[in-house]
């Protein structure tokens, strides 16, 4: 099934492929929420890792739908394997982050929901908080109000390993995340970071306190 589908996502989408594309995210999304991933993950994670170049064309498409479908894909990939992704998480990440600044909203919002996702699935890493600090000094407003959630989102599922975030030197970059979106121009964005602070320091009192 992986194997038929590679021609679709071949070269630059057009008008022929376009629709291709799209029905076999919904077969990849299919395959996802059935027994593949537990019964044969092995095979199944070597077949999304063929096809991710693909599936980043579909994510990126002009198209709204097929754009909607491949992060939908994302999001199920994230939730059903959690960790197992993780050797792919860079470059999803670099991805959905440049998405995030798209002058469609529905687009943007997409984007948003599959990196909050993925961060909430996966296993801590101090390359998360490095995309994170990059998206809080983007040009674009969105990636910098995003931000402010996937931290929220970061902090709340790994708040029982915070050793090994102190230890990365997590802590202060999220400070710093935090301290940036607090003064940004944007007031949705310092808004928004004010609940982010409010986790931090349930976390981390000493350092919310400075």
């Amino acid at each position: 099934m992986f194997r038929d589908m590679i021609p679709h996502f071949e070269g630059k989408e057009t008008e022929h492929n376009w629709l291709h594309r799209e029905r076999s995210v919904h077969t990849l999304r299919r395959l996802t929420k059935g027994n593949a991933p537990q019964d044969y993950q092995a095979h199944y994670l070597a077949g999304i890792k063929q096809l991710l170049d693909g599936i980043l064309k579909a994510v990126n498409s002009l198209r709204t739908t097929l754009s909607a479908a491949g992060c939908s894909l994302l999001q199920d990939i994230a939730r059903v394997n959690g960790p197992a992704i993780e050797p792919m998480v860079e470059i999803l990440l670099q991805n959905l982050i440049k998405l995030c600044g798209a002058v469609k909203k529905i687009t943007s919002q997409s984007g948003n929901i599959t990196v909050d996702t993925i961060i909430g699935n996966i296993s801590y890493s101090a390359r998360l908080l490095q995309h994170m600090w990059a998206a809080c000094q983007d040009k674009n407003t969105q990636p910098r109000l995003f931000a402010t959630r996937w931290l929220k989102t970061l902090m709340n599922r790994h708040a029982k390993h915070k050793n090994t975030i102190e230890h990365s030197g997590g802590v202060d970059i999220i400070e710093k995340c935090i301290k940036k979106g607090l003064a940004d121009a944007n007031p949705g964005v310092r808004e928004n970071m004010r609940g982010t602070y409010w986790i931090f320091a349930s976390i981390w009192p000493d350092r919310a306190r400075r």
